[in-house]
């Protein structure tokens, strides 16, 4: 029942957050005003590596759930003047990221649409 509510809850902010989404492209990643949060795994970010600079924090645990503490712990990490772009592997959790974070208030959120999928070809470096 609690997962239930929980999908729920996240589809309703999905429903109502503003921010927008964006097919990710080198040009963006090198963006020296959007930062690049990456919300994989920790095995995820082992097994492919993450764009130089990312800000690593996951949006799932290991179990499949949300991670209870991700809006506080993006916050501590990004500079608020800026622009933050939310990277997964393909783009749905980092979608469900967005809106958590442009619903608890987090402005200029751009969702990387396509993930790391899209920039395979782009160097990365191991976490």
């Amino acid at each position: 029942m609690k997962k239930i509510l929980l999908v729920l809850a996240v589809l309703c902010v999905q429903m109502f957050a503003k921010f927008e989404t964006i097919e990710v492209n080198s040009e963006i990643l090198n963006d020296p005003n959007i930062q690049i949060v990456d919300v994989r795994t920790p095995a995820e970010w082992a097994e492919t590596g993450v764009i130089n600079g990312a800000i690593l924090v996951t949006y799932r645990n290991a179990d499949g759930s949300i991670n209870s503490d991700f809006v506080n712990e993006v916050k501590s990490k990004i500079d608020t003047n800026k622009k933050v772009g939310i990277i997964c592997r393909s783009g749905a959790r980092s979608k469900a990221a967005s809106a958590l974070l442009s619903d608890a208030g987090v402005e200029n959120v751009i969702n990387l649409g396509g993930g790391m999928n899209k920039v395979k070809n782009l160097p990365t470096v191991k976490p």
